[in-house]
């Protein structure tokens, strides 16, 4: 099971001016710092979690699953029950989904990239490759916690924004826009309940809010470098 919550992060970098907003590269910078230093993510190769899922408007409840492996491997499922399942992919190079209603579906375009960032298993590290149009727009308020709000624009997409806690350097949100039958749709990412694991904080509990739903997974069960059957993150083949 994870380790406690882990005590106040290291201390951060010098702030930033009182009279002026941080660079970007100083938040990042504290992100990776609040996180457990580039030494300690470098040493994660793999990430097994396991949870609850849980649409409180609905009063549905399941199971959740994800497992990440290094360099950009992803797999997530949520289970209502044996019929109701969801599981969105990525196996290097091809990202799927399956629904019930769907069936398995492969992603393309603004959908393949935006799930080609997100499996990139040291995301932190990598956040300027992947978002090379960067810059602080406000220092905003996130559920109470004082936040810089960085802008960030992938290659040929719009701009996102990430919310950092000013006191811990912890990511608290994620604003972006989603593709879907009826066109974009803004969608926002919460991450709280960070916990060390091996050295390293991961976030416990994740809350997701579009315009048509919300849901939340709750994690009690983490695992760090586990082996991995990369079968898991490839399409199945047609039976």
């Amino acid at each position: 099971p994870p380790a406690p919550p882990a005590g106040p992060a290291k201390k951060p970098p010098a702030d930033p001016p009182a009279n002026g907003l941080p660079t970007p590269d100083w938040v990042l910078a504290r992100y990776v710092r609040a996180l457990g230093g580039e030494p300690a993510l470098r040493k994660i190769t793999s990430r097994s979690m396991r949870g609850t899922f849980e649409i409180p408007s609905r009063q549905i409840t399941g199971e959740a699953e994800i497992d990440t492996a290094s360099p950009d491997r992803f797999y997530s499922l949520l289970k209502i029950s044996d019929a109701q399942q969801y599981i969105q992919a990525f196996d290097g190079k091809a990202g799927w989904s399956y629904d019930p209603q769907s069936g398995y579906t492969d992603l393309a375009g603004k959908e393949l990239a935006q799930m080609r960032r997100g499996a990139q298993f040291e995301y932190e590290l990598h956040f300027r490759e992947l978002f090379p149009q960067l810059r602080i727009i406000e220092k905003a308020t996130e559920e109470n916690h004082p936040a810089w709000v960085v802008e960030a624009t992938p290659p040929g997409e719009g701009p996102e924004k990430f919310y950092f806690d000013v006191e811990t350097g912890l990511l608290l949100r994620h604003d972006s826009f989603q593709d879907t039958p009826d066109g974009e749709v803004a969608v926002v990412h919460r991450y709280s309940e960070y916990v060390a694991v091996d050295g390293v904080q991961v976030p416990t509990l994740l809350r997701h809010t579009d315009p048509a739903i919300t849901w939340q997974v709750k994690f009690t069960d983490v695992h760090n470098n586990v082996p991995m059957d990369l079968a898991v993150f490839s399409k199945p083949a047609p039976q």
